[in-house]
């Protein structure tokens, strides 16, 4: 072996790791700054995905692509859940829920096992993989956040901020609605 490949084997193994909360924090930090739902998941975007492939990347030890992807989704979906709980707020928290369903969901998976396998000159997710390339992935996970963000987040949910009443949720008072059938009578 070269001096040179057993360098960079071992800077894979010992160099330092981003934070896996990395990703949560930002998310709620963009939503406590005013950002709407769907504007923080685009500021969060970058470190979402850099904890996610750092994350992935750290568990993974050669074999099949899939194993890597599989944990590169789970890892996407935990950070948005631990983002939804540090909001501390109902409808928030219920949005990024589904956001994270969506994460797992058929179209955003395969986007995602698509947008790996081209990062990784790979052809399937089934063939061996020696050594990820983290940062070739984090810029593909990260356009592919913001590429996809129509598939993770409704507009409805996308437009929602940190503390505000979903307009849905208002209703009319009762004596107004009492008053207002009284007049149409006259």
């Amino acid at each position: 072996m070269s001096p040179l490949t057993a360098l960079s084997s071992a800077w894979r193994q010992w160099r330092p790791r981003v934070d896996p909360r990395a990703g949560s924090r930002a998310l709620v930090t963009a939503l406590r700054s005013g950002a709407s739902l769907a504007e923080a998941l685009r500021q969060a975007a970058p470190v979402l995905a850099k904890a996610a492939v750092s994350e992935a990347a750290g568990r993974f030890e050669g074999g099949a692509l899939a194993l890597f992807i599989v944990d590169v989704r789970d890892s996407l979906c935990r950070q948005v859940l631990e983002a939804g709980a540090g909001v501390q707020d109902a409808s928030l928290h219920s949005a990024l829920c589904t956001v994270a369903g969506n994460v797992e969901g058929e179209t955003f998976v395969q986007h995602l096992i698509n947008t790996t396998l081209e990062a990784s000159a790979v052809y399937v997710e089934s063939m061996p993989v020696e050594v990820i390339d983290e940062g070739r992935c984090t810029r593909a996970l990260t356009v592919l956040v913001h590429r996809s963000l129509c598939v993770l987040v409704s507009r409805t949910d996308g437009a929602r901020c940190l503390g505000e009443r979903s307009h849905r949720v208002e209703f009319i008072p009762f004596p107004v609605l009492g008053a207002l059938a009284g007049k149409e009578r006259r």
